[in-house]
């Protein structure tokens, strides 16, 4: 009876180990067959998904590792979290990633390939948006760069937030916005939400430094009771206002 349970126990490792080797082996001849693809036709496939998810799939070989310094479109975002279930601290860890990868991307890349379209969506939080927005700075410096867009979310929702998260918010934008003017300067979309302005002069600042920002969206923003929003802008042609609380 041992003998026979000994030989039954062989058999079953036997076929667990050749079905094993059998995945591996398909997915080795599925990794091989993509990096088997000509880079434009690789690039293409991976400008059409999250720049995080991208890199994910650079791991693969070394062939496609150089590729992710070729790419010429990012989508960098917090909200890249596997999976459906999230909370503050997965965001948090994701942003700090997000500010990682951009910065070495954005730093490693072949200046002579144009950045086509640049888009990043991240917490206002410090040090990583800091990070963000100094690397976008010096790559509009140093490299070509097209359509740049900055989504600037908060670590609270709005229905979390009270009256004093609204102000801290506003003061952080305005302190990160006076660290990294020249980001902002690039900026052709701008995202904006959960912040109430001290004054009315916090947002014309802002217009007035971003001479090529053509769209503006706000988003559970105000400045206070009985305010009024004025907005005047050469370039800008798309304004989107989402539950706001001051007149226009």
């Amino acid at each position: 009876m041992t003998k026979k349970r000994h030989h039954r126990r062989r058999n079953v490792n036997a076929t667990q180990k050749a079905t094993h080797n059998k995945d591996a082996a398909s997915s080795e001849e599925d990794t091989d067959r993509l990096t088997k693809l000509p880079n434009d036709l690789l690039l293409n496939i991976l400008e059409r998904v999250d720049t995080l998810d991208a890199i994910r799939a650079c791991i693969l070989s070394r062939q496609m590792m150089k590729l992710r310094t070729m790419l010429s479109q990012f989508f960098l975002s917090c909200s890249s979290i596997p999976g459906h279930h999230f909370n503050v601290s997965e965001f948090v860890r994701t942003n700090g990633v997000v500010a990682h990868v951009t910065d070495n991307i954005l730093s490693t890349r072949s200046p002579e390939i144009t950045i086509s379209r640049l888009k990043i969506r991240f917490l206002l939080v410090q040090p990583d948006c800091y990070t963000i927005g100094k690397s976008v700075a010096h790559a509009m410096a140093t490299q070509k760069v097209g359509a740049a867009e900055f989504q600037i979310v908060t670590d609270k929702t709005h229905l979390m937030c009270s009256p004093a998260d609204l102000l801290d918010h506003a003061k952080q934008l305005n302190d990160f916005f006076g660290a990294c003017r020249d980001a902002f300067a690039g900026l052709r979309r701008l995202w904006l939400c959960n912040m109430r302005f001290g004054g009315e002069l916090d947002i014309p600042n802002i217009l007035s430094t971003c001479k090529l920002l053509e769209s503006l969206r706000l988003t559970h923003c105000d400045s206070g009771m009985n305010s009024v929003l004025q907005l005047e802008h050469a370039q800008l042609t798309e304004l989107e206002l989402n539950y706001l609380k001051f007149p226009i």
